[in-house]
């Protein structure tokens, strides 16, 4: 494990094993130096941090985490199926270092991402989503009403409260910046996800607010960079939409 204070190496390139390609940062920047936090680089959304942790803590535990959150389940439904978002395995370490920043061939659904939000504001509970709240017949009568119901345990309360604490870093002073809501705490995750060669990144940016006593969950991803094409990042892109959802929600 590893807590929030703790160093990472943050190179502007990170050395991988077993080949001469490397790892870098957004715009090849040095993060906060050659070291940083665990906390600095999820404000700063630094690749190279956690692809150095993703090789030391392992495949094996990278996936378990992420089987917590509802990857790799193909069995979901809400009550229409789910498309699985996938962490793949038998990974070259290479291959690991990418997956530990959701690139290589890691997949996910907007729904996952949203569940992963969810999650960590549920104080590590991830709740069965559902899509329909309840069936009426049509003389209005009550046929069938979704309940709230648990579906895995991601993360342990404390755990949560550390992701949490992190996350609002992200929004007060980090790549999320453009999610912060005057009067509201918020608690989020910028994403920048590259695709083929030559295309625009697909951004995201997943949040809840307000961090101490959430109400809304959120996710949003735009493909192929929106209006800022290859420019786009989460942070640019898909954070002022994430704000607007969580403001109409709260209606702030």
């Amino acid at each position: 494990g590893v807590t929030p204070q703790e160093q990472l190496p943050s190179p502007p390139q990170l050395d991988l094993p077993q080949t001469d390609r490397n790892l870098s940062n957004f715009g090849d920047s040095n993060c906060t130096g050659n070291t940083s936090t665990l906390a600095d680089a999820m404000r700063i959304s630094c690749n190279t941090a956690f692809a150095a942790l993703g090789l030391r803590l392992g495949e094996d535990r990278l996936r378990q985490q992420a089987e917590a959150f509802g990857f790799n389940d193909g069995g979901l439904s809400v009550p229409t199926r789910v498309a699985a978002s996938v962490f793949p395995r038998n990974l070259d370490p290479p291959q690991l270092a990418f997956s530990a920043i959701g690139q290589f061939s890691v997949t996910a659904t907007p729904l996952q991402m949203a569940m992963v939000a969810g999650g960590v504001a549920n104080r590590g509970e991830v709740m069965k989503p559902y899509l329909v709240r309840e069936v009426q017949a049509p003389d209005l009568s009550l046929l069938d009403r979704a309940e709230p119901e648990v579906y895995k345990r991601a993360v342990s309360v404390d755990i949560a409260a550390e992701l949490t604490r992190m996350m609002q870093l992200v929004v007060t002073g980090g790549s999320g910046r453009a999610a912060a809501i005057a009067g509201v705490s918020v608690a989020g995750k910028t994403g920048t996800a590259q695709g083929a060669a030559g295309a625009n990144p697909d951004v995201w940016f997943i949040g809840f607010a307000p961090a101490e006593a959430p109400q809304v969950a959120v996710a949003v991803v735009v493909e192929d960079g929106g209006d800022q094409g290859a420019n786009a990042t989460g942070g640019k892109v898909s954070a002022p939409i994430a704000k607007e959802v969580m403001q109409a929600v709260l209606r702030r």
